[in-house]
């Protein structure tokens, strides 16, 4: 691997997918990270499905793999005296620690910011809850979607305006937004560690983060006044309603017409009745919008996906093609780019994973990379190894059920 972060070492513990992904994130750039999970059972995320692998014993959870690249792991029990005696030992030189337990958990067993920060001065310690570590609602409990419900992105973004809201899948808010914004955070702590030696309290909350983001959502009520609806893309056949092609579908946009949309799309669709003065303007258009929809949408049902795209931007087009995932993985210019790379799983084979989104002189940073750890996989390594556990203290320990 690239290995911009290989001199930052991360303690990751908590289970939630949030808290997983940040962690993802700086380990796919190099950080030694340790993810520990509950003894036995390990994380709620590897009991998600769909699943790889026929043999339900050796099943994988694609979720879990998915968020897990590139951590060792080992199992612990922070509810025992022994257990977060052996938390504290293990902080001692770490950098960061990422933790999405409820609001005072780690405060409750006596291992919070306070005793993290006086055994290791220079840690920092990034919270990720669902409304933040104060406030009225700090120990409410929350989910994908309930975060994207008061975040306000239900209201505005997803759905049509005459009917209920409705929430998008594959954890974009709590997941995604969430943790993409903790690993921001936490890198500033990181630039600020390096000049100061102290550390920070990160107090991340994933429905801030739903809220900090500038799509045309909160911003608009905020700057000026005015509540953005959903539904902005019905009846909108120019600018946001979704078109079928032969094998996808596509939206089209007035970008790349110089002024001049209906004229570029009539003579690119070959349908002179676009050019209709009732389509001239946005308003006409939303008005006829069923008379527009009968013109253009036969003559996209004539394209391939791919084709239409290229053609499209032939001409200086804008278009949104809605690529199948077999299509996104095989694109040609994702390949010449090596955004995918190969990592081997010893239980399910080789995996096919999507970089970070960004090459570092050229190279995909994940280049390398690890798969997501067993459960338990890296105990002996920690425990022996590192903190100089004999065989039968580790034994013990598992005897126990500390780990």
């Amino acid at each position: 691997m690239l290995g911009i972060l290989n001199d930052v070492k991360i303690v990751e513990i908590g289970g939630g997918l949030s808290g997983s992904f940040c962690g993802k994130l700086l380990a796919d750039q190099g950080a030694d990270l340790l993810k520990i999970e509950k003894p036995g059972r390990g994380d709620q995320a590897r009991y998600e499905p769909p699943f790889i692998g026929e043999d339900l014993s050796g099943a994988q959870s694609s979720l879990f793999l998915a968020f897990n690249t590139n951590k060792k792991g080992i199992t612990l029990s922070l509810d025992t005296p022994s257990g977060r005696e052996l938390f504290l030992r293990i902080i001692q030189d770490v950098d960061v620690i990422i933790e999405s337990f409820p609001v005072g958990f780690l405060d409750s067993l006596g291992v919070g910011f306070a005793e993290i920060n006086r055994i290791n001065p220079r840690a920092i310690l990034t919270s990720i809850t669902y409304y933040g570590q104060t406030g009225p609602w700090k120990d409410y409990k929350g989910s994908e979607l309930t975060t994207e419900a008061v975040g306000g992105f239900l209201h505005a973004v997803t759905g049509s305006e005459d009917k209920p809201p409705m929430g998008t899948a594959l954890e974009q808010m709590e997941g995604i937004t969430g943790g993409r914004n903790g690993a921001i955070a936490t890198m500033a702590a990181l630039f600020a560690q390096k000049q100061t030696g102290n550390g920070r309290h990160v107090d991340l909350s994933t429905v801030e983060a739903t809220v900090s983001v500038p799509s045309g959502l909160i911003h608009p009520f905020t700057l000026t006044g005015k509540s953005p609806l959903r539904g902005g893309s019905d009846g909108n056949v120019m600018d946001g309603m979704h078109l079928p092609t032969k094998d996808g579908e596509v939206t089209l946009t007035t970008a790349g017409t110089g002024g001049r949309p209906m004229e570029t799309w009539a003579e690119f669709l070959g349908e002179p009745e676009l050019t209709n003065p009732k389509f001239s303007s946005r308003r006409g258009r939303l008005e006829h919008w069923k008379e527009l929809h009968d013109l253009v949408a036969p003559k996209l049902a004539q394209w391939s996906n791919l084709d239409l795209m290229s053609a499209t931007m032939e001409k200086g087009l804008v278009i949104g093609l809605v690529l199948s995932p077999e299509q996104v993985v095989n694109s040609p210019h994702l390949e010449a780019r090596e955004c995918f790379v190969e990592i081997h799983h010893p239980d399910v084979g080789n995996l096919k994973y999507a970089g970070p989104g960004f090459l570092v002189d050229g190279v995909n940073p994940m280049m390398g990379s690890q798969p997501a750890p067993r459960l338990g996989q890296h105990n002996d390594k920690i425990y022996c190894d590192q903190l100089g556990l004999s065989g039968q203290e580790l034994g013990q320990l598992y005897a126990s059920g500390v780990i």
